[in-house]
């Protein structure tokens, strides 16, 4: 592949394959969050074995990647994003990953 001056959009990047678990589980934060609300869901579930740097990262990734209006709405994007910072958030005690 020649080189890409997009590092999101690299196709020679390396998935990060020991926090494939850890991100499922995170993920699986996030929609309860989106269903039950964030107050609800940070008493409803431990997030303390999760490698927070390394989430944290991965959440900041698909923050930065999701599409619209390709892969959902303007609206449905502000919620996921909003939510993937709130986790992001408490998993890294309030420092955001950019």
């Amino acid at each position: 592949f020649p080189p890409v001056g997009a590092p999101l959009a690299d196709p020679r990047a390396k998935p990060a394959d020991e926090v494939v678990p850890a991100i499922d589980t995170a993920l699986r934060h996030v929609v309860h969050a989106l269903i039950v609300g964030p107050d609800v869901a940070l008493a409803d579930a431990p997030r303390s074995e999760l490698p927070a740097e390394a989430v944290a990262k991965c959440l900041a990734y698909l923050r930065d990647r999701v599409g619209v209006p390709r892969d959902m709405s303007f609206p449905a994007a502000r919620q996921l994003r909003a939510h993937l910072n709130w986790l992001s958030a408490d998993l890294t005690g309030g420092k955001l990953m950019y």
